[in-house]
């Protein structure tokens, strides 16, 4: 998973804040197909580009809501 000493290749990574990224990394950062989530048990399932959410993607909140759609450089379209 380590690559010059750069996350790379898939895996999971749990941050300080209690937040957890399952997928791909190219070079220390989130590419490619992935799941990013939260303490609060939000969850994107969906495309990340350079660690940022980014092409399609699902992102479901606790209380039931779910937004479907696409994402350019973390922002919903």
């Amino acid at each position: 998973m380590h690559r010059n000493s750069k996350k790379h290749g898939h895996g999971i990574y749990w941050f300080a804040n209690g937040q957890i990224y399952d997928g791909e990394w190219i070079d220390d950062k989130g590419n490619g197909q992935a799941i990013y989530m939260w303490p609060d048990k939000t969850q994107h399932r969906g495309m990340f580009k350079d660690s940022l959410k980014h092409g399609y993607g699902i992102l479901a909140f606790p209380d039931g809501r779910v937004w479907k759609g696409f994402w350019e450089n973390d922002k919903y379209k």
